[in-house]
C-alpha cells in the first residue's frame, strides 16, 4: 500500500466490528473474526494497552479502526470491547511442604523421562509408585537420575498420590 505524505494512517482506516476469535498475552496478539467476511483482523497487544485494556476476551464484540498492510488488515484504534468469556484462571502449582514427622526413606528409580520432566520412584515403606518431579530433583542439586539408581526421599501427599517432596543421594542420607 502506498500513502501520500499527507495522509495519517487513521484516514485511511476503516471501522470494522467482529468478535475476538482468540487472544493469547503471551504471544501478544490474536483474532478479529469480523462481520463484513473479508478476512480476520490482527489484534495486537500494543493496541489493547493503548485502550487500557491487557487481554480481549474470547468471544468479546469488538469495534475498532482497522488499516489495511502487506499482511492484511490490523486493528489501530479500538473503539470498543465487550463481552465475551474470560480465560479460565491458572490452577496454582502444588508445592510440596515438608512434613516435619515424614522419615526419609531408601529410593529406587523406577524411571524417569527428562524431556517430560518426572518419573516414578520405589520407596521403602510406600505402597505404589511416588512420583517424582525434575523440580525436585533440581533443588537437590541432582542433573540426571537413571531406572534401577538408589537414593534417599521423603514422601509426602500431593494432589494426585504420593509424591517425593525432597530428595537426596545416597551418600548424603
Amino acid at each position: 500500500m502506498t500513502i501520500e505524505a499527507d495522509t495519517s494512517p487513521e484516514e485511511l482506516a476503516s471501522v470494522i466490528e467482529g468478535r475476538v476469535k482468540w487472544f493469547d498475552p503471551t504471544r501478544g496478539y490474536g483474532f478479529i473474526e469480523t462481520k463484513d467476511g473479508l478476512g480476520d483482523v490482527l489484534l495486537h497487544a500494543s493496541r489493547l494497552r493503548m485502550s487500557g485494556r491487557m487481554t480481549a476476551p474470547e468471544g468479546a464484540h469488538v469495534k475498532c479502526l482497522a488499516i489495511s498492510g502487506d499482511k492484511g488488515r490490523q486493528a489501530v484504534e479500538i473503539m470498543s470491547l465487550e463481552g465475551g468469556v474470560a480465560a479460565e484462571p491458572r490452577p496454582r502449582r502444588f508445592h510440596p511442604r515438608r512434613e516435619p514427622d515424614a522419615g526419609v526413606s531408601a529410593a529406587v528409580v523406577k524411571w524417569f523421562d527428562a524431556d517430560r520432566g518426572f518419573g516414578f520412584l520405589d520407596v521403602d515403606g510406600v505402597d505404589g509408585d511416588v512420583f517424582l518431579h525434575a523440580a525436585t530433583l533440581r533443588r537437590a542439586g541432582i542433573d540426571e537420575v537413571h531406572p534401577g539408581e538408589t537414593m534417599q526421599a521423603r514422601c509426602t501427599d500431593g494432589p494426585k498420590g504420593i509424591l517425593a517432596a525432597e530428595v537426596y543421594p545416597k551418600q548424603y542420607a
